[in-house]
């Protein structure tokens, strides 16, 4: 079975000791091509964004492997070039999930922000359309290093719902049975976590990023959709619903 993988830095501790064994056939794209490649049967098990998981649920199955935060994200952020927000905010065409939060953040803080899509995934880009921008993955990582953060979406959702923020949850089609690639990846993430060291290490020679900025990021998360996260995940659908974006 082909394993599909976020071409993030999230998604290395939960694939490493796949990868490096040679467990299984490992996939990597962005969170959307990923959702259309199991919609087209390319792969058979990814991470999808956690909207695209609720707007199409009726046909796909969900597993226990997820891409969530217990509070700071650090990697799905507002930036800005200024001091605060600004009232146009660019927004990267690589997201589906984290757009939606930032209109229910802003909504439920009585923000009123324009929100803009752009073409492009980088900062430096995104703020020459708008004062703020939403950036995600590996280049809101490397955005919080050079911009102000006026926002961490993780923690923003911590604080208005007390639940952890499920950005991306493991599916499959539901005539497809891929429970033992979640198998796998629940192996792959105890592994991890158990030679956290070794794990860093690798990810420090990769990515080129600070040991104490990896260690705090991959803590940071939680991979297995345990009964706070589905709350959380729950909760997300329930605003969506109301707010009228599903």
């Amino acid at each position: 079975m082909k394993i599909g993988k976020f071409g993030y830095l999230n998604n290395f501790l939960p694939y490493y000791w796949i990868e490096r064994e040679r467990k299984a056939e490992v996939v990597e794209a962005p969170p959307k091509i990923l959702a259309n490649m199991v919609e087209r049967r390319e792969i058979d098990y990814a991470p999808v964004p956690s909207f695209y998981f609720l707007k199409n649920k009726s046909r796909l199955r969900n597993y226990s492997f997820c891409v969530a935060s217990k509070g700071r994200v650090l990697s799905v952020l507002v930036v800005s070039n200024g001091k605060s927000l600004d009232d146009k905010i660019a927004v990267t065409n690589e997201t589906m999930t984290s757009v939606n939060l930032l209109k229910i953040i802003l909504k439920e803080k009585g923000i009123n922000c324009k929100l803009v899509p752009v073409n492009d995934r980088k900062a430096s880009v995104l703020l020459k359309h708008c004062g703020s921008a939403l950036v995600i993955g590996d280049e809101a990582i490397k955005a919080r290093m050079i911009y102000r953060v006026i926002m961490d979406l993780g923690e923003e959702w911590f604080e208005l719902t007390g639940y952890p923020m499920v950005f991306g949850i493991s599916a499959s089609l539901k005539d497809v049975d891929a429970k033992k690639c979640d198998d796998l990846l629940d192996k792959s993430i105890d592994w991890g976590f158990r030679n956290f060291d070794e794990v860093v290490d690798e990810a420090e020679k990769i990515f080129r990023m600070p040991r104490e900025f990896l260690e705090e990021y991959f803590k940071s998360l939680s991979y297995k959709l345990g009964s706070k996260e589905r709350k959380g995940l729950e909760v997300f659908e329930e605003l969506c619903r109301e707010q009228g974006l599903l």
